[in-house]
């Protein structure tokens, strides 16, 4: 009796260990928050974070069309050039989180303007973006935080080059 108890505790014990260990893990990968230390300055020039709505970043020159994203845009410009990074976001939703294979989408884009620097084209080739909205304080419009990794290759590479930082409150853009 004892013996036929043990065997049925252990067999009970080992099937329930075999379905644990082969659950799916299901890690939400919306479970995250962005704090607000560290932000990235704008240094030897000037700087605007801003997002539009309902919009889509359509060519390799940024016009942005109407489109069911929300476009985030950081742009720095200084005397000698220009750096455009976009970031199509989709529009439900009160965080959002861009991987390596939207990057490769196309849902990141990146352009570098210098009329007299000897310079090659990079493009976003890998890394993450991860965005909150921020609660409204006021009667001001929302914003959001956004911190971006991207890494930029050469065009038709795959071999990372830079990889471009942005932690920064972005404001709706005003027309």
């Amino acid at each position: 009796m004892m013996k036929t108890a043990f065997k049925t505790t252990a067999i009970f014990l080992l099937a329930m260990s075999i379905l644990c260990a082969c659950k799916k893990k299901t890690d939400d990968t919306m479970n995250f928050t962005i704090d607000d230390q560290n932000l990235t300055d704008c240094v030897q020039g000037t700087c605007r974070y801003e997002y539009v709505n309902n919009a889509a970043a359509v060519d390799q020159q940024f016009a942005l069309t109407a489109g069911r994203y929300r476009v985030f845009s950081a742009k720095k410009e200084n005397a000698f050039s220009k750096t455009w990074i976009y970031f199509q976001a989709p529009m439900q939703g009160d965080k959002f989180l861009l991987t390596d294979a939207d990057i490769l989408a196309g849902k990141v884009k990146h352009l570098f303007s210098c009329p007299t620097c000897d310079y090659y084209n990079l493009r976003p080739i890998a890394g993450s973006v991860k965005g909150i909205k921020v609660a409204n304080t006021g009667a001001g419009s929302e914003r959001w935080l956004l911190d971006a990794h991207v890494v930029v290759g050469a065009e038709k590479s795959q071999i990372p080059v830079d990889t471009i930082h942005i932690k920064q409150y972005f404001n709706l853009a005003v027309k």
